[in-house]
């Protein structure tokens, strides 16, 4: 797998992390769902790079990045990554935004058109339903307690049934790095509670069906087969709301996978989503 590094820039008075991937050609921004961190596209970014420079944010209250009091909501986000592809000298980039960070691409790529591309929306870019909204705000309480070691982290994570039906090695490593070890030898997720419900409070203020127009990039909207309750039920986004989401977006485009759920889409073992936006990215990405 090609190497990555992993590193910290300063933007807005805080410390963002950030892994990358440097290959020769064009950016490729990766932001992860809700609660997620940048090793979620460890496999996509490996698979990009021989093409592209990929570039995975922990967005600010998540990950390895700084968790501050305030400065929650889509702007701030958008804000942060503006100010990351600034350092970093990238005039105009792709977007890859799974869930929660598909929907901040949304809002970045409708408010600066000019600056992206292409956009990757993996099951996200929309205002979550009430429905959706209900089974979220329960799963924010285990971050606010530490587990009595990995295992134990890792027992709880295998009884999701979201998890559960499709462990693998990918998906291990990844919740091996969604926690920090305590010095009595617990381990406490990274991701902010506190944060999360902030961003949760702020997230119906922004109405993202209403920018949907104002994306004049190129946009792929994927949806994952199973649900998160068994292989047909726990949907996040229904059929007639998928379809309605691409017509709203003026180049938007629909994709299908089978396999995988919301959670497991980039986290299989044989990620069902990598092929796909490579060659979606290489279609639309030619001048």
């Amino acid at each position: 797998m090609p190497l990555s590094r992993t590193t910290t820039v300063q933007v807005n008075g805080i410390s963002l992390s950030y892994r990358e991937w440097s290959g020769e050609g064009r950016a490729v921004i990766c932001l992860p769902s809700f609660a997620a961190h940048k090793g979620s596209f460890d496999r996509l970014g490996a698979a990009l790079s021989s093409t592209y420079r990929v570039i995975a944010l922990d967005l600010r209250g998540r990950g390895d990045s700084d968790k501050p009091e305030e400065g929650y909501g889509f702007a701030y986000h958008v804000s942060d990554i503006l100010a990351l592809t600034q350092q970093l000298g990238i005039e105009r980039f792709s977007i890859v935004g799974h869930s929660f960070g598909a929907t901040v691409g949304t809002y970045l790529a409708s408010i600066r058109p000019s600056v992206v591309e292409a956009i990757v929306l993996l099951e996200g870019g929309a205002d979550p339903t009430e429905r959706v909204l209900k089974a979220i705000r329960p799963t924010l309480d285990h971050l606010e307690s530490p587990y009595s070691s990995m295992d134990e982290y890792l027992e709880a994570m295998r009884a999701m049934p979201f998890y559960a039906r499709q462990w693998g090695e990918m998906l291990e490593t990844y919740l091996r790095e969604d926690v920090y070890q305590l010095e009595d030898g617990c381990v406490q997720p990274k991701a902010s509670a506190q944060s999360l419900r902030k961003d949760l409070d702020l997230h119906f203020l922004y109405s993202m069906c209403l920018h949907f127009p104002a994306m004049a990039c190129p946009a792929l909207f994927v949806r994952a087969g199973e649900g998160l309750l068994d292989e047909h039920t726990g949907h996040i986004f229904t059929e007639a709301e998928t379809d309605a989401i691409v017509k709203w977006i003026p180049k938007g485009r629909r994709l299908d996978v089978t396999g995988v759920n919301h959670f497991t889409m980039l986290l299989h073992d044989e990620s069902p989503v990598i092929q796909p936006i490579r060659a979606f990215l290489d279609e639309v990405l030619v001048s």
